[in-house]
């Protein structure tokens, strides 16, 4: 299997460094393609592939393709590249907003699928979430798997519609995490714990809370009334985050992260 990847930005990068860790295809059958030299050079030395700037005939010598680039830059991107691709070649994009509809219009192409992965890729945790046209076969759908499952957990939609509204779930859900982390991290400080100390105290928490409901295997709602002693602590600031309508706000920012999605999406 020989495999490019268009873009060496964040996304590229993880996903090219995840699969080159995890062995899933040799270094030597790897072209990343990315205008940027800095990133380039850096992200070829990291993993032995090979690298150029630029579109040629060297694509038609691939199977599948990965375009890892900017959305706003993904229409003059897959212009540049229909004029070297072949019917046979997969093509997968994990740019947000951009349709299987859009890419068959862009590239001529049938076979193509959409993959919303997260940035927790970057360590080979990632959450994928992939549809693909009804031009892809069974292995092609197998090799989907095969890659993005090496970058973390990788799953199917039913539909494409599905896409948008994992962008909003696990697509931005690092984010929302990330900013209820801040919280716990700034009420760590104002109750007299070190920057270091309570940046160590929320990770740690947040960490083996993840891990305990994953060995667990319930939902999050027993773990939490495990958790929650009539009277406790815990039960205090629960009941405070209800009387804030903080669960109703939680829902409504994901909806409006979704709506988005779907705005973006052409």
């Amino acid at each position: 299997m020989r495999l490019i990847i268009i873009g060496g930005g964040n996304m590229g990068g993880a996903i090219l460094l995840a699969l080159v860790k995890a062995e899933v295809i040799p270094p030597k059958n790897i072209l990343l393609i990315e205008p940027d030299d800095a990133k380039r050079q850096n992200l070829s030395k990291a993993t032995c592939c090979e690298s150029q700037a630029e579109f040629n005939e060297n694509v038609r010598n691939y199977d599948l393709l990965i375009l890892a680039v900017k959305p706003q830059g993904a229409t003059p991107a897959m212009e540049l590249l229909a004029q070297w691709l072949l019917p046979h070649q997969l093509v997968i994009s994990v740019m947000a907003g951009i349709s299987l509809q859009t890419m068959h219009e862009a590239l001529g192409q049938s076979k193509l699928v959409r993959v919303m992965p997260n940035i927790p890729t970057l360590i080979a945790e990632g959450m994928s979430v992939f549809f693909a046209s009804k031009n892809v076969d069974s292995d092609g759908i197998k090799l989907v798997k095969t890659l993005f499952s090496s970058c973390g957990t990788c799953l199917e939609a039913k539909n494409e519609d599905a896409i948008d509204a994992a962008t909003a779930i696990s697509g931005s859900g690092p984010g929302y995490l990330f900013y209820f982390a801040e919280q716990m991290t700034e009420s760590a400080k104002s109750l007299g714990f070190t920057k270091e100390e309570a940046q160590l105290l929320v990770q740690k928490t947040i960490l083996g809370a993840t891990q305990l409901w994953e060995s667990q295997q319930v939902s999050p709602e027993t773990l939490r009334k495990q958790v929650s002693s009539p009277g406790g602590t815990t039960l205090a600031a629960l009941n405070h985050f209800q009387s804030k309508n903080v669960g109703e706000s939680i829902k409504e920012g994901i909806q409006q992260a979704y709506l988005r999605a779907k705005e973006l999406t052409s």
